[in-house]
């Protein structure tokens, strides 16, 4: 009798998670269209003006610009942030309730940034070009910004903000008595090839969602925990992720938070970890896919129009494992996305580390089997982003110049398990001044 009625706690418990995680979703739904209508009742005039030199500025560089000559993990999309303005900035005579579903922008034929610089000069014989199948929740603050400052006043405070979100962390980390695994998040964001990530608002946005993601959960663990409960907490960051980004390396925004997630809780056994990671990431994959798939189901009712068929076509084309013609293998798609770390400058970084590895193995060689156990949860997250590569194989291959950012999630996660290997038998990982949570 008991056992049957502890079941049917756990199926009641299972059934009222359903019903949370399908209210988020309604609700995230609802407000992310609202948030865009409310954006795209502002005027654009004063946002063109704003714009204007920027667009020159972007001329200049080009689609394609490498801040670094010769180095392409330097490199920085123009391209899409062009795209990105040109949508902010486009003033369509369509109704609000449209506007803010199909994402409009000027064409001329020659690409987002050409199509930018002169629609910003007034230039006609454009066409209107739409693009449903995103939220491009970027806009929610890309248009009241624009209001008011450039592209260049943006990268100057993506510099300043990105630089202080990083000291925030660290900080945070060191304060909870993760000394070792503080430089650690601080040399996985190395391996990001951080001077690009605020110059390009391609780039940014998932840098920030995952960076504030962290950020909250370190400093609103306990409240996240009594509140809503960890598993809601990440379907929200999956729904933000594709609310906000336009697939570029999405998985750090699940990898880093979770390698968190094993620092908060470090007093539970492996087998416990290794269930909160899948239970976890099963949540954000679930907030995720079903937000993106909520914003073809919305346009496709209101806007009347086959968006459900055009978004499935691109899953098709993005998941294959075919570029060009060509055959595309998981392996190559691995080696295009780790290349980057094939220049001196990293494979110095590298050595170091594994030395540094091999010094903690020797260190520790009187507990390397309890280590091996406390380090398989580690593991675990640091694989993330190689099984996100293998399945979505052509976008990974084709944009691995900046899909390689979600080894961020690998080199933390490792950096975590280094300083595991510099901790005493006796104090192992002690989480100061944390409570033992879970995930509910």
């Amino acid at each position: 009798m008991r056992q049957r009625s502890s079941e049917g706690g756990k199926a009641k418990k299972f059934k009222m998670h359903i019903v949370r995680a399908l209210v988020l979703l309604v609700a995230g739904i609802s407000v992310g269209y609202g948030l865009l209508l409310l954006v795209y009742l502002l005027p654009t005039e004063p946002m063109r003006a704003h714009l204007a030199e920027s667009a020159a500025a972007l001329s200049g560089e080009r689609e394609y610009h490498r801040v670094i000559p010769g180095v392409v993990s330097t490199q920085l999309d123009n391209y899409t942030d062009s795209w990105m303005v040109g949508n902010a900035v486009y003033d369509s005579p369509r109704p609000v309730w449209k506007r803010a579903l199909t994402c409009t922008s000027a064409d001329f034929g020659k690409g987002p940034l050409d199509g930018l610089v002169r629609y910003l000069g007034t230039e006609q014989g454009y066409r209107e070009v739409d693009y449903t199948r995103y939220w491009h929740g970027y806009l929610v603050l890309l248009k009241p910004f624009f209001l008011f400052f450039d592209y260049g006043d943006l990268r100057v405070f993506n510099v300043i903000v990105e630089l202080l979100l990083v000291l925030l962390i660290f900080r945070t980390i060191s304060k909870m008595g993760y000394e070792g695994e503080a430089w650690g998040y601080v040399l996985s964001v190395l391996f990001m090839m951080p001077v690009v990530i605020p110059l390009s608002i391609q780039f940014s946005v998932i840098f920030y969602l995952t960076n504030l993601a962290v950020f909250i959960l370190l400093k609103a663990y306990d409240w996240i925990v009594d509140g809503i409960g960890l598993l809601l907490y990440f379907q929200l960051i999956g729904m933000c992720a594709s609310y906000f980004d336009l697939l570029t390396y999405p998985i750090a925004s699940l990898g880093v938070p979770l390698v968190c997630i094993l620092l908060l809780e470090a007093e539970r056994d492996s087998w416990t970890k290794v269930r909160t990671i899948v239970g976890l990431s099963v949540s954000w994959g679930f907030g995720y896919g079903a937000m993106w798939a909520g914003k073809w189901v919305l346009s496709t009712l209101v806007l009347r129009d086959s968006v459900i068929a055009n978004a499935l076509s691109q899953i098709v084309l993005r998941t294959a494992h075919t570029q060009n013609g060509e055959q595309i293998t998981v392996l190559g798609t691995w080696l295009r996305n780790v290349e980057f770390y094939f220049e001196k400058p990293y494979l110095i970084l590298i050595a170091l580390c594994m030395a540094a590895v091999f010094a903690g193995i020797f260190r520790s060689r009187g507990q390397l089997a309890d280590v091996c156990i406390d380090i398989i949860p580690f593991l675990l997250i640091a694989v993330m982003p190689f099984v996100w590569y293998a399945l979505a194989g052509q976008h990974s291959y084709e944009h691995h110049w900046f899909t390689f950012r979600g080894l961020v999630t690998t080199v933390f996660a490792c950096m975590c398990i280094c300083a595991r290997l510099y901790r005493d038998a006796d104090t192992g990982y002690s989480r100061r001044g944390f409570r033992n949570g879970g995930f509910s």
